[in-house]
């Protein structure tokens, strides 16, 4: 197999060899039902139990506030249609922000369309929130739920949890964080980041796919979306995923041991990377240069080369012009337009994302790389005009 250069973390992460060990057994001769009475059903049960335990270590939380998902999108679905339509007429009101992921905006949009007053509320350019504008929209004292990216997934950018749920509280407001992409990257907290709801998906942080968590607050209650036998406290029926939350859990343990040393380490990466490509490149620059960012993730425009033209012409390198989840929908970034790129500007940009396997020998042949994809596309589109 050619294996390209892999600097798309963001979009998913490879599986961790320990995290694959820990699963193998629970996928052949440990098969049984977690809610199943018998030896080997609860043997299942206490590992589901060991890995939500694992996962509440990594957030700060209880045990018994991580509902497990399929993976942040339900997490997201979860959070806020449940919080949502269970608000009473005085609360039934959302803010969120236009740099937020697909699976909160659709959310959003849909809720719109069964009686929820939705406010999505612009961003700075750099991609920051501006407090002042949020707490105009808290003050009428209506807003049920406010939905925040901990990370944005495309520039990195990191939201100030802290000061938002502190204002979102003083109105009498909940926060939902979508925190997929902080958590394994940075640190992250429930109780410092002061937020009711956060979601998370396992292969975000070198778990398996198909499996994530929403920590809900022992404070919050949440209309289920899927009934059936009452697992997950009636929050989430369904048949429980024993080897991918088994492997979440191991992934959540080994992300409490690492995250420091590797977001030192991948900064250095990625200051390594912008470096050598804005000084070797020209008309190359980073959308957003803000310290305030995942230490693993660049966001960068290349003046006068498409995006998707720059990625053919590098196949030996695994980037991305965007969330991998819209990467089939035929429009510029929205998370860029929001910060006031035009479409045309947006469609210029591309996304590096490092990882834990990501060297600084890797970096160096990718820039090579994109140095070349980049004159050539350049040359090519001169030519034509």
């Amino acid at each position: 197999m050619n294996v390209p250069i892999y600097l798309d973390h963001n979009a998913t992460t490879p599986l961790d060899s320990r995290v694959l060990e820990r699963m193998m057994p629970w996928m052949t001769e440990g098969f049984w039902n977690a809610s199943s009475s018998h030896a080997g059903g609860r043997l299942a049960a206490k590992a589901v139990e060991d890995a939500r335990r694992q996962v509440a270590a990594l957030l700060g939380a209880r045990a018994s506030e991580i509902v497990i998902t399929s993976g942040a999108t339900e997490a997201n679905n979860l959070a806020l249609k449940g919080v949502l339509q269970l608000a009473g007429i005085q609360r039934n009101r959302l803010v969120t922000f236009a740099t937020e992921h697909k699976a909160v905006l659709d959310t959003a949009e849909w809720l719109a369309t069964t009686g929820t007053e939705v406010t999505v509320l612009p961003v700075n350019t750099d991609g920051t929130i501006d407090l002042c504008h949020l707490e105009e929209q808290l003050a009428p004292g209506n807003v049920g739920l406010v939905s925040v990216m901990a990370a944005n997934n495309e520039t990195g950018v990191l939201a100030d949890l802290t000061a938002i749920s502190d204002l979102a509280h003083h109105y009498g407001a909940l926060v939902h964080t979508d925190a997929t992409q902080r958590i394994g990257k940075l640190s992250f907290r429930v109780p410092e980041a002061r937020v009711d709801l956060a979601s998370m998906s396992a292969h975000k942080m070198y778990g398996p796919k198909g499996v994530g968590a929403l920590f809900v607050s022992r404070r919050v209650e949440l209309l289920p979306m899927m009934h059936g036998g009452g697992h997950e406290r009636g929050m989430r029926s369904g048949t429980l995923n024993v080897p991918a939350i088994v492997g979440m859990g191991e992934a959540a343990a080994i992300c409490m041991e690492s995250v420091e040393v590797e977001a030192d380490r991948q900064c250095a990466l990625r200051t390594q990377l912008t470096k050598a490509i804005t000084s070797r490149i020209p008309n190359a620059w980073e959308t957003t240069a803000t310290g305030n960012r995942l230490p693993n993730t660049a966001n960068l425009r290349f003046e006068g080369a498409d995006a998707e033209a720059v990625m053919a012409n590098a196949p030996d390198v695994a980037i991305s012009s965007g969330s991998a989840c819209t990467s089939l929908v035929p429009t510029p970034s929205h998370v860029l337009m929001a910060m006031g790129f035009d479409p045309s500007a947006a469609s210029e940009c591309l996304r590096f994302s490092l990882g834990r396997t990501t060297t600084a020998l890797e970096i160096d042949a990718a820039v090579t790389s994109i140095e070349r994809s980049v004159r050539r596309v350049r040359e090519l589109d001169g030519g034509t005009r």
